[in-house]
């Protein structure tokens, strides 16, 4: 494995990262395994598939019938109480997979949504590892009606739902039941070389039974145990070798702002071509990476940054490879995710330096930053997995004000970014080791920043112990930082699970110029204790949780501490209830101050209560209380309430709200003095969904966050000890009282034209009205429609060529 190495990126250079891996020796020694039964293959001529979502083509009934299905949601391991008849053969193209549901007409349960969209109905999953040894895999779910979800997963159960892929798939329902049918082309799949003639797969299928609110899968394997995609069903397979696949990908874009009364038309291209069956190469000249979906309304009034997660398509594929941790895609890391590579950073706003007595408009200086252009190169080498990453920006221009009202232009360079990856893996002997190495630079006349990383990950034979552990280190504009981490999570037996996570970041350490990382100068360690049951007298299932977690400085000063005890409830009617009771320790908090002085925050309690009806009714309730404490220990309480009504599958109607009662929220104001607030917070949204079919969707979203917060209190910091902040009169006869009222409102057309192309109309309105406005809450949302900060209509057609 190499050393860590320092990246140095040239300006407006090509830019070359080379990952040398010479060829391993034929002569591979791999533990003998025992033969598996093989899939059955024909020609496309022979198997003459139309994708219709019918099995009437006489190649269906010459495919032998799978099922052996096992209920795993509630995890009794019961058999199912419905056949499920699936049918899987292969050609030189792909997979096709026919399955037949069988189920009583009138339980049927479709309901159209949006790609990635979870919910309780009818659906079927099929599962496909190519390694055949649980290193990755893809997962492909269509559901009646016709919506899919698509995924990569990584061992042993890391899903990335954000990845889509260019597999298809279509239902009906039938007498009897109903049908779905899949094709997945090889051309989709990343497959290792083999030696000899055949190959191993490994495949997994699931289905989704709504109205029982029941999972069924062979082989049977629950979230309640370690083991998934190393234990999918072994098939055995003829070596294919797929053509090269050569996709392209052209846009077009026209967007129309209408606060500027300006019109831009975008024109680019997107290459993926996988030269072999285990290596693929991506680049995008011009891209346009402007989101068709708006993020969530998010009000931070914190000293910590809100991680958002990547919704653009080029960035999303082939991008497990640089996945180096659970903690990468989830918050089971100190905050949220903690990871080397946050390619949201990739575009992100410019490094604007305004002149002093320069005004300019906050939505320019924190718009995207386009890009000249990204590419991408991922393979794979016998045990060994790589990748590199390479983007760079344009240079920004924006426009300002002088105090003489004389108009300035404000310039931004752009950065460059460089990734590299190298990955080990060995499955001999069962269980999974392997170990990584990942480094990541960003190069720019201000920024000069270096990431390195080694991960190790351990997965037992047994499947009772689990280890996932990576050490970190960073050197940004010459300062150096130090940090690593790790996760063991032992089950014992199916339903109990213990895991201990532990960690130490330097308060130098940075990885937020490419990565993310919520704070540094911290050590952790936590313990969770989780315990699923079902087959309860009275109950569907019962899970419970215990959560302890220590998390100081360097300078020993607890600055998270506390207790978490749950239980939730899935009651025989499918209805839930969830009770949550929480105890914080006395902590220190040492970053809402910025460096002005540290203070205590004294212990304080937190009872959580949810309930939410039977989800697969046309109409569904939820309710939510949040009963909590402030950091001075004042009441802080959120109640949440929602509805979804869906009268039939293709139609849908969401509407949910927030209020919150704040009686000492607490914000900085600068020089070590704070002033606490009375407040209150109101944020609804509300979605339409209708769906012309399952391929056309009209969606309507709007989103709402309205804050009106009121001085209460004054406050001041001791720069020369840690005590509790102490009351003090107010400083000056400026009033603190501020304001927030932002909106999100978009409209959105998508007809998928085919797999992966799409043509998109959408309409993005969105409202951030001055600090110092006050109205009530009516007229705030009023104001916030009217003088909208963003108004854009953009009409996008991506459309997929090639192999």
């Amino acid at each position: 494995m190499p050393i860590l190495a320092r990246f140095s990126l040239g300006r407006r250079r090509i830019m070359v990262i080379l990952i040398a891996v010479f060829a391993l020796s034929p002569c591979i020694i791999v533990q003998a395994q025992d033969s598996a039964p093989r899939l059955a293959r024909f020609s496309e001529s022979d198997a003459g598939i139309t994708l219709d979502g019918r099995l009437d083509e006489d190649i269906w009934q010459r495919v032998p019938a799978i099922d052996g299905m096992r209920v795993i949601q509630p995890d009794t391991l019961a058999a199912s109480t419905l056949r499920t008849d699936t049918h899987i053969f292969y050609t030189e193209r792909g997979v096709y997979v026919g399955v037949m549901n069988h189920q009583d007409p009138d339980t049927l349960v479709a309901r159209m949504t949006s790609r990635d969209t979870r919910l309780e109905r009818d659906g079927f999953v099929i599962n496909i590892d190519p390694s055949g040894e649980g290193l990755y895999g893809y997962m492909m779910r269509v559901n009646l009606g016709g919506s899919k979800t698509d995924a990569t997963i990584l061992p042993e159960r890391q899903i990335n739902v954000q990845w889509d892929g260019s597999w298809d798939a279509e239902t009906s329902p039938v007498d009897g039941g109903w049908v779905a049918e899949f094709f997945i082309p090889w051309t989709m799949m990343a497959l290792p070389n083999v030696p000899g003639e055949t190959r191993r797969i490994g495949i997994y299928t699931e289905r989704q039974v709504g109205h029982l609110n029941e999972t069924w899968s062979f082989p049977p394997l629950p979230s309640t145990v370690n083991e998934f995609i190393s234990a999918f069903h072994k098939m055995e397979i003829d070596a294919i070798e797929p053509s090269a696949q050569l996709t392209w990908y052209p846009y077009l874009s026209a967007t129309h702002d209408g606060i500027r009364d300006e019109s831009e038309l975008r024109t680019g291209l997107e290459v993926f071509w996988r030269p072999t069956t285990n290596t693929q190469f991506s680049a995008t000249l011009n891209p346009d990476f402007g989101n068709v979906e708006s993020d969530d309304i998010d009000v931070n009034l914190t000293a910590f940054e809100t991680f958002f997660p990547e919704k653009r398509a080029f960035f999303l594929e082939g991008q497990d490879v640089f996945n180096t941790s659970p903690r990468n895609q989830s918050a089971r890391g100190p905050g949220g995710p903690t990871t080397l590579l946050n390619t949201r950073r990739i575009g992100s706003a410019a490094l604007f330096d305004v002149p002093s007595g320069v005004n300019t408009i906050a939505t320019d200086v924190s718009q995207p930053t386009d890009l000249l252009g990204a590419a991408k190169f991922t393979g794979q080498n016998g045990n060994w997995r790589y990748g590199t990453l390479l983007a760079s920006e344009d240079d920004s221009e924006i426009r300002g004000v002088a105090l003489d009202g004389t108009r300035v232009k404000v310039q931004a360079e752009g950065r460059d970014f460089g990734v590299g990856r190298l990955l080990y893996e060995d499955t001999t002997g069962g269980g999974r080791r392997s170990i990584g190495w990942m480094g990541t630079s960003v190069s720019h006349s201000n920024v000069d920043a270096v990431v390195n990383g080694v991960d190790m990950h351990y997965f037992s034979a047994d499947a009772r112990w689990v280890f996932d552990g990576q050490a970190v280190a960073s050197d940004v504009n010459g300062v150096s930082g130090q940090g690593a981490f790790a996760d063991i999570i032992f089950q014992p037996i199916r339903g109990r699970q213990h895991r201990v996570a532990a960690g130490y970041h330097d308060d130098t350490l940075d990885l937020n110029t490419l990565g993310f990382l919520t704070r540094n100068d911290l050590m952790h360690l936590d313990y969770n204790y989780t315990r699923n049951e079902s087959n309860i007298e009275g109950l569907r299932s019962r899970s419970t949780s215990i959560f302890n977690f220590n998390q100081w400085n360097s300078n020993g000063d607890f600055v998270r501490q506390g207790i978490f005890a749950a239980r939730n409830y899935t009651f025989l009617n499918n209805h839930s209830l969830m009770a949550s009771a929480r105890y914080y320790h006395r902590r220190v908090d040492d970053r809402l101050g910025r460096g002005s002085g540290d203070y205590y925050v004294p212990g304080r309690w937190q009872f959580v209560f949810g309930w939410d009806t039977d989800p697969s009714q046309k109409l569904v309730y939820n309710f939510n209380l949040d009963a909590n404490s402030e950091d001075l220990g004042e009441r802080n309480t959120t109640t949440r309430a929602g509805v979804t009504y869906r009268p039939v599958d293709n139609f849908s109607l969401l509407a949910q709200v927030a209020y919150t009662d704040r009686e000492g929220l607490l914000v900085y104001r600068g020089n070590g003095r704070y002033t606490s607030y009375e407040a209150t917070q109101w944020s609804p949204e509300l979605t339409l969904n209708y769906f012309i079919n399952a391929r056309q969707q009209i969606r309507f979203g709007m989103q709402w966050t309205g804050l009106k917060a009121f001085e209460n209190k004054f406050l001041q910091v001791n720069p020369n000890r840690i005590e509790e902040l102490r009351e003090v009169a107010k400083p000056n006869a400026t009033s603190d009282n501020f304001s927030i009222s932002r909106m999100t409102f978009q409209a959105r057309y998508r007809w998928e034209i085919a797999p992966l192309s799409d043509l998109f109309v959408v309409y993005t309105r969105g409202g951030n009205l001055p600090g110092n406005t006050f109205d009530d809450y009516t007229g705030l949302l009023q104001e916030a429609w009217t003088e909208p900060v963003v108004d854009t209509l953009v009409i996008k057609l991506r459309y997929r060529l090639g192999s």
